[in-house]
């Protein structure tokens, strides 16, 4: 029996080191990674709050906490058994110094560090709503036979009433009591009614009972109901931002939950500190808005401020809250938790060879946001550097808070680790499961893949701007994760369209080869005929198999 001889190689010997030290190191986890909002009356502290910290990894963390919030201070204890799980815990304890807090919502965070730990630091988001939970008016916008719900989550019990114009469309439903973060959820419930026509309703709602006086009254309620877009606004936006550091830009759609398309003609912005750290303007056709936050001038702390949106919505003039966090100078740092495909379609980070990923995080440039020009991709943007097992990764856009990269196509299934590079001064190290292959269907709206037909119109009914496919058509479906060719004939390896696909059955199922689209690095199509024996309706599931590995499952409309 001859000897079997191990070659190392400069490269070998470098992924050798990698898995060495991801074996050998601590890594971190939270028993929550956001506090409240806590509900207390103006004017006064509010309760302790805790968050266990503890080792999933090898030897022992060694944490350190910080907060840039003057209403918060921060402590960590002696580690101990923790209070959910049978493990040993390290409490990270919050006072809240809420005395001098105005009426309203404020949120803090708290950095959790240990410079030898993976997936650290961590951010813990603490939130206090002075004067508490219930608001001072309600506004629901539905469509004819929709509904809409706002949630109240109390810190304690209270009773509600309501009367309301035109019949009983307004109704208070019990949530789950009792959760770790609240302790009295409450949902209010506007619905259109058969009998109501389209139009504008009012009501009144009446608090009683809580413990925090200023709970306690009538608010007025209103309700539209409208065939029209309604536009989906986020509740708040968040930026965390290095004192004198660059300025970062955030670009989002306008999400729709009525009829149509939501369409901005102005976005007015104003803030209630600071001065004109905020910016903001619409564009793709009034698809689109891109916001601007910069920290020029700024000492560290918190500004607030707001964006208004106009538009062809029942619920123009919507205004969106926006937080500035101006933290200390300090490394780059990666939040694992916001790991994910560049379609944020998973509820894991899942990676595969050449996938297409984004991660957020703070301090990752001290440069101005920038943009890879053409393909192929540097690995080198706007000074910062991201490493996948010590591998510079092509990197497709960089700003303060957030990456879009690409796995390297020489990454092995197993664990990576990832590491973010800011003018030669290196962050901490996440952790990324990687798989031979991750396929992940891309999206057109909603929940509608992004599925073509031979003229290039998406697979989607017609109030999506598109039309619905036939049996017999050829489609393209786009999607990314399909990871390298295979080694041995140096073409993708076929993959498994399943039109209707469920539990109980496999559906219509088709084979075919699919194919990198040229210039674009990390994305893939594939193009099938629908089969005959394909169920019909405006929403039939759709996925995509390789390796065995099944992707997300997305819609298209077939008639």
């Amino acid at each position: 029996m001859g000897l079997i001889r191990t070659i190392l190689t400069p490269a070998s010997i470098l992924l050798l080191g990698f898995a060495a030290s991801v074996s050998a190191a601590p890594r971190l986890r939270l028993s929550t990674a956001a506090l409240g909002p806590v509900n207390l009356a103006v004017g006064t502290a509010g309760p302790r709050q805790t968050v266990e910290a503890f080792n999933i990894g090898d030897g022992a963390l060694a944490l350190s906490a910080t907060t840039g919030s003057a209403w918060l201070a921060v402590s960590v204890g002696e580690t101990g058994t923790c209070s959910q799980q049978a493990a040993n815990c390290t409490p990270v304890r919050m006072e809240l110094n809420t005395e001098g807090l105005a009426k309203g919502t404020h949120s803090g965070v708290i950095t959790l560090a240990d410079p030898n730990a993976l997936d650290a630091p961590q951010f813990v988001t603490v939130t206090v709503q002075a004067g508490g939970a219930v608001p001072p008016r309600l506004d629901f916008f539905v469509t004819p036979g929709g509904s809409q719900e706002f949630a109240i989550r109390a810190g304690n019990r209270m009773t509600f009433s309501a009367s309301t114009e035109g019949g009983e469309w307004l109704s208070i439903p019990t949530g789950g009591n009792g959760s770790f973060r609240y302790d009295f959820n409450y949902t209010i419930l506007a619905r259109h009614l058969a009998a109501m026509p389209e139009g504008d309703y009012r009501g009144q709602l009446t608090v009683s009972g809580s413990v925090i006086p200023e709970e306690n009254g009538t608010l007025p309620v209103s309700l539209r109901v409208a065939n029209a877009p309604i536009y989906n606004a986020p509740a708040q936006l968040e930026f965390r931002l290095a004192e004198n550091g660059p300025a970062t830009v955030r670009a989002f759609l306008l999400p729709n939950r009525g009829t149509g398309q939501v369409v901005a003609s102005e976005v007015r912005v104003a803030t209630t500190s600071g001065g004109d750290w905020l910016s903001a303007e619409v564009y793709a056709d009034g698809q689109a808005l891109r916001v601007r936050v910069s920290p020029a001038g700024l000492a560290q702390g918190v500004y607030t401020g707001a964006l208004t949106v106009v538009s062809n919505a029942a619920n123009s003039e919507q205004q969106i809250p926006v937080t500035l966090d101006v933290a200390a100078n300090g490394p780059p740092a990666l939040n694992f938790a916001t790991l994910s495909n560049a379609l944020g379609v998973d509820p894991t980070p899942v990676m595969a060879p050449a996938m297409l990923a984004r991660v957020r995080g703070v301090q990752l440039t001290a440069q101005e946001p920038a943009t890879a020009e053409s393909a192929p991709w540097p690995d080198t943007l706007a000074g910062t550097r991201l490493l996948v097992n010590g591998l510079p990764a092509p990197l497709f856009a960089v700003s303060a808070e957030e990456i879009y990269f690409q796995i390297p196509e020489t990454t092995a299934a197993g664990d990576a680790i990832i590491q973010v590079e800011r003018d030669g001064q290196l962050g901490g190290q996440i952790l990324a499961g990687v798989r031979w292959r991750a396929p992940r269907l891309e999206l057109s709206a909603g929940t509608y893949g992004k599925v073509t037909l031979d003229d290039g119109t998406l697979a989607v009914p017609e109030a999506y701007g598109g039309r619905p496919a036939s049996a017999g058509d050829t489609i393209t479906i786009h999607f990314i994760g399909l990871g390298p060719v295979d080694p041995e004939t140096g073409a993708y390896e076929p993959v498994r369209v399943s039109f209707g696909r469920s539990i109980f059955s496999s559906g219509a199922v088709v084979d075919a080869v699919p194919a990198a689209v040229p210039d674009a690095p990390g994305r893939y199509i594939v193009k099938v005929q629908i089969p005959q024996n394909v169920q019909r309706s405006d929403g039939v599931d759709l996925s995509v198999t390789a390796a065995d590995v099944s992707s997300n499952t997305v819609q298209i409309a077939i008639r």
